[in-house]
């Protein structure tokens, strides 16, 4: 069996060079990436994680960075860990490496959570039976969205996973019409969904921002909000 491979998601690479060495002393291959996203190859990132066996998030990241990415990585059935100087509410403490473990607890800790993810379902499998939610969730959530709201989640539906720039959005929501109020009111929103999205208590379905380059709708099982879509408005 080879090395296995470790990606380090951080804003300043330098800064990781002493935990790099650490990783390689324990005999994995590791590599540190800064720049997630590339607007001309939306999907460079993603086709880089599927590479590796473990995605490290830095301490560097901020906590809205790594909600957006993470469910990416989690999509993708990656392990993760998030470097951090204090718990962090979202994940369970399997997830979580303290920033001032020595070589020795990072080593221990590495193992164990390789032994805990063959002995557990994945993350990822864990949201598809997530994904057998009641059905007046999503019609809780449909309903509480208004006609812009509607649009924009119908578009990013029909896109079928993939990324949708913002004046790509912005063109199907108001009919051509972009500008940058039109763009700053498309902002307020998708944040308007996100909420009535946690609303209805929905986990298998969000909406991932991609700066610089638009907006995806992330839904476990793929298809799941377009397929509910047509059955709404039947």
């Amino acid at each position: 069996m080879g090395l296995k491979k470790v990606i380090i998601l951080t804003r300043n690479i330098i800064i990781e060079q002493d935990f790099q060495n650490e990783l390689q002393r324990l005999d994995y291959e590791v590599f540190v990436l800064k720049e997630f996203y590339d607007v001309d190859r939306p999907q460079y990132f993603e086709d880089i994680l599927s590479l590796f066996d473990i995605v490290i998030f830095s301490e560097t990241l901020t906590n809205q960075e790594f909600t957006e990415i993470l469910p990416i990585v989690v999509e993708k059935e990656l392990h993760y860990l998030r470097r951090t100087d204090e718990p962090v509410p979202t994940i369970d403490d399997n997830h979580c490496l303290s920033i001032d473990c020595s070589l020795t607890e990072l080593r221990e800790f590495l193992l164990m959570s390789d032994t805990r993810e063959g002995q557990t379902d994945s993350i990822a499998k864990g949201l598809m039976r997530q994904s057998e939610m009641k059905k007046q969730d999503l019609v809780l959530l449909y309903s509480s969205l208004n006609n812009i709201e509607k649009k924009i989640i119908n578009t990013l539906a029909e896109g079928g996973g993939k990324i949708i720039s913002r004046d790509e959005l912005c063109n199907k929501v108001w009919n051509n019409d972009v500008s940058k109020s039109r763009l700053v009111q498309m902002s307020t929103a998708v944040g308007n969904i996100r909420k009535k999205i946690a609303h209805a208590h929905i986990d298998n379905v969000r909406i991932i921002t991609y700066w610089g380059n638009g907006y995806r709708l992330h839904d476990i099982p793929s298809g799941l909000i377009k397929e509910h879509i047509e059955e709404y408005s039947m």
